[in-house]
């Protein structure tokens, strides 16, 4: 990854879904040590819950199954969803439920946040249990893990509330599941903003002022290289568009206004328009963003 988050941070003065309640650190042995209750969680301005699958808008109880512990993970669809396949690299966002097996105790629950929880699949961003025990799961499903200790938190465990070598059961919904966006390079650097509705969404429309919730992807012309995106950050970015004083680059404020949510964006960003330079990009560099809205408020 290129200086991803200080690219993030020029891209955007505002990210949104700072939650990791399951995050494994990627790499950082230390995480696994802190309490999943308070470590990394969603704001509470933060993401709204998104849209909600029939049948599955409320809280589920989580029923701990008689007997000792599994040995190997366990994979029971309690809902079967009728929307896209869950694979490894996608998007997600979801509600979930955690408990102990051992005496059916809730350590965590996003729907306690009212806020969804988002993550990309298959990368270590989350414990080994729930990067294999989501795969194949359907938008719109529920699905239960009983997920053993060493694909979870094993021997460490994690905070005062999953002691070492917990089993845990998870009840998981899965609301969305966003492919990574394939971003076409540009032939040549351009002097203009040039704006592709790629696809055209259902939703309401963006005015300056609104809050939009986008994830996209980054690309520098010169090097048709991918410098930042959401499905290397694992986390969607939120946004006033035309704000004064702007929270993202003059590019987006210009090219949102009259979008909708749901629209796939294309954008050929002139150097003016722009990050400016900083980390990979010079300050004569044309860059190219897709982008995703998934949601507006205001």
């Amino acid at each position: 990854m290129i200086a991803s988050v200080a690219i993030v941070a020029l891209l955007l003065a505002a990210c949104s879904s700072d939650d990791a309640a399951l995050d494994t650190g990627a790499g950082d042995d230390t995480a696994a040590d802190q309490d999943p209750d308070t470590e990394q969680q969603p704001d509470a301005e933060g993401d709204d819950a998104g849209p909600e699958p029939a049948g599955l808008g409320s809280k589920p109880e989580v029923e701990v199954p008689s007997g000792g512990p599994p040995d190997d993970l366990v994979v029971e669809d309690i809902v079967v969803g009728t929307g896209d396949t869950a694979d490894s690299g996608d998007f997600l966002s979801m509600h979930y439920v955690g408990v102990r097996y051992d005496d059916g105790g809730q350590f965590d629950a996003s729907w306690d946040r009212d806020q969804t929880f988002e993550l990309v699949l298959g990368i270590g961003q989350v414990i080994p249990g729930w990067d294999e025990g989501i795969q194949g799961m359907r938008e719109g499903g529920r699905r239960q893990l009983i997920i053993p200790p060493d694909q979870a938190y094993g021997d460490r465990g994690a905070g005062a509330d999953i002691p070492p070598d917990s089993t845990l059961v998870f009840v998981v919904d899965l609301i969305e599941a966003i492919p990574p966006l394939d971003v076409a390079n540009a032939p040549e650097p351009v002097t203009e903003l040039e704006t592709t509705v790629l696809v055209e969404g259902p939703g309401p429309e963006i005015e300056a002022g609104t809050t939009v919730r986008v994830l996209y992807t980054a690309v520098l012309q010169r090097t048709g290289e991918v410098f930042d995106s959401s499905w290397r950050t694992g986390r969607s970015s939120g946004f006033v568009v035309a704000a004064e004083p702007s929270q993202a680059i003059p590019a987006w404020d210009q090219a949102l206004v009259g979008r909708r949510v749901g629209d796939h964006v294309r954008m050929v960003i002139p150097p003016e328009l722009g990050i400016g330079e900083g980390g990979p990009i010079r300050a004569d560099d044309t860059i190219i963003t897709e982008l995703v809205i998934l949601d507006a408020t205001g």
